[in-house]
């Protein structure tokens, strides 16, 4: 039997697309046959932006599950300014142009490097070295972020010389918040060393997106290109396997955005262009999720109904993209928008709901999406356009939209999880 040993700050009870990975891949390649350890942060030091305990029922039963200590800084910061005050994901809930949070975000990258959640290495590699002697694990795989995960598995590459795999599922210096976070030139040599050290002695990479994969390879003079493996983020068929009991409402259209929208998604062609649809129906946009207050207040105003809803549990997040009659997708407005894959557009290929795509004239979204004939993309210089075929999806009375099925298949969970059995 193969032995793995997954090191993830990420299971549950966090939330957030971040758990979504490798709970639903370990829970796949323990059902074919793999022995799977989960190293992770006991949950109550942890210092999770999201809490989701409805997750706890998908980590599967086949799973070893070990837990350590840690020492978390964010966790005393959010004692002083509060819970809702600490950034969350993409730091879409935070005022970003204040004193107060440039200087915080300041003191996290230059005293905390790569990122504040390093207090649980210590504790993490003492037990990684204890799991991989007793139970005797042929591969390590560290997932990330947090990237200060990466820093466990180069230790135990250097201290014990096993097998590591380092799963990159989002860029590390190139992320599109990266500016916001206040980094002196000295620190930003250092985070880039250790990028760089982590992606030049692993054994094997795996990332999410073409343009990740172009990005980690410009980062060494070796050529690492051939020991990257490309495993897209993807979707549980099990999440969509319940039939839905919510009925459709009369002559109502609504167009649902699930996950993180900050500032840096810039998603104001689409909000102007629904406002020159001309249509006899109601008109709904959902956000589920978090959304940066300045969107919000822009949009407040306009001919259709706005609904935030806040963070859910997961189970309820895909039943919003299966009840909806049209999923938005932003990708944000950044350098490296191009490679940018978000966890959601798998769960919104798995909805067979159709996809509205504000996405770069040439991305990987927007090569998934047209391939799979599950939507339309749109650049943000393509106002009319856009109101046009909104008009079109709207005022339809049947959804258009083919489906490939079976291309949508290939980026389910069991069937990745089968790629990574033979990387084992």
């Amino acid at each position: 039997m193969k032995k793995l040993l997954l090191i993830t700050y990420y299971w549950p009870p966090s939330g957030g697309a971040g758990v979504q990975r490798w709970l639903k891949l370990s829970k796949y390649l323990a059902l074919q046959g793999t022995e799977v350890h989960i190293l992770t942060v006991n949950p109550d030091q942890a210092s999770y932006t999201t809490i989701d305990h409805s997750l706890l029922k998908d980590v599967h039963a086949k799973l070893h599950i070990h837990q350590t200590d840690s020492f978390e800084i964010i966790n005393y910061y959010s004692k002083v300014v509060g819970k809702k005050n600490v950034p969350s994901a993409g730091f879409s809930n935070v005022n970003n142009d204040s004193f107060l949070q440039k200087t915080v975000n300041s003191l996290r990258s230059n005293f905390f490097i790569p990122d504040p959640r390093r207090g649980w290495n210590k504790y993490a590699y003492k037990k990684a070295k204890e799991i991989i002697t007793e139970h005797n694990i042929q591969t390590v795989i560290t997932t990330s972020p947090p990237h200060s995960t990466q820093l466990i598995g180069l230790k135990l590459k250097e201290k014990l010389n096993i097998n590591w795999i380092a799963d990159l599922r989002d860029p590390w210096t190139d992320i599109y918040y990266y500016h916001l976070l206040g980094h002196s030139r000295w620190s930003k040599r250092i985070d880039k060393k250790m990028e760089k050290n982590v992606i030049e002695r692993s054994d094997r990479i795996l990332t999410v997106s073409k343009g990740l994969l172009e990005i980690f390879s410009s980062k060494s003079d070796q050529n690492i290109r051939d020991k990257i493996k490309l495993i897209p983020n993807g979707y549980d068929p099990d999440d969509f396997s319940q039939p839905l009991n919510s009925p459709k409402q009369e002559n109502s259209f609504v167009i649902a955005y699930t996950g993180t929208m900050s500032n840096q998604y810039a998603p104001e062609v689409f909000f102007d262009a629904l406002n020159k649809v001309k249509t006899t129906k109601r008109v709904k946009v959902q956000f589920i999720g978090s959304i940066a207050s300045d969107i919000l207040a822009k949009i407040r105003d306009k001919d259709y109904e706005v609904e935030v809803i806040p963070t859910v549990p997961h189970d309820q997040i895909v039943t919003f993209q299966r009840s909806a009659d049209a999923l938005l997708l932003v990708i944000p407005k950044v350098s490296n928008a191009k490679g940018i894959l978000t966890g959601k557009l798998f769960e919104y290929l798995a909805s067979y709901k159709p996809i509205v795509g504000i996405v770069p004239e040439e991305s990987d979204a927007r090569e998934i999406i047209e391939d799979c004939k599950v939507g339309i993309c749109f650049t943000r210089n393509e106002s009319e356009r856009l109101a046009a075929e909104l008009t079109k999806l709207i005022n339809s009375e049947s959804n258009e939209i083919k489906p490939d099925k079976t291309k949508i298949q290939s980026f389910s969970r069991e069937h990745q999880a089968i790629q990574i059995q033979k990387l084992l």
